[in-house]
């Protein structure tokens, strides 16, 4: 019984045609962008920082998808944003802002094309880890 399965085992192959390529994703991709947000000179973390992404494609033929988003920073300075159904490259303008009115603004750009590293090509999605933000205390 053992012999007749292990043939029949071998005599399944697969032909040079047949063999399955890299997996590609092919629905719509993600970002996702986590960081911090703390003083300049202290690096002490800094809770209820609202951090906003904006995301776009180009405009092709009038059609190009815009997704923003907004997060806080937690009592460790953290925050993480995510913005999704996009289908090509996207230009990124992630920003800081105290509410507060402490501490300054803070502006990072990044362009994603979907490819590199960072991006999980089984899932779609594009991490963008350590977006930091140093804010120096505004004079009052």
């Amino acid at each position: 019984m053992l012999l007749s399965i292990l043939v029949a085992a071998l005599s399944c192959s697969v032909g040079p045609d047949a063999e399955p390529g890299p997996i590609e994703y092919e629905g719509t991709y993600t970002v996702v962008v986590s960081g911090t947000a703390s003083d300049k000179e202290t690096t002490i973390p800094l809770e209820g920082i609202k951090i906003t992404l904006h995301a776009a494609e180009p405009i092709i033929d009038g059609q190009g998808e815009v997704r923003t988003t907004t997060a806080y920073t937690d009592n460790r300075g953290r925050f993480m944003l995510t913005a999704e159904g996009f289908t090509r490259e996207i230009s990124c303008t992630i920003t800081s802002d105290d509410l507060t009115g402490k501490y300054g603004y803070g502006r990072q750009d990044i362009n994603i094309s979907w490819s590199g590293p960072s991006y999980d090509k089984h899932t779609g999605v594009f991490y963008v880890n350590d977006c930091d933000f140093y804010l120096e205390k505004l004079l009052k």
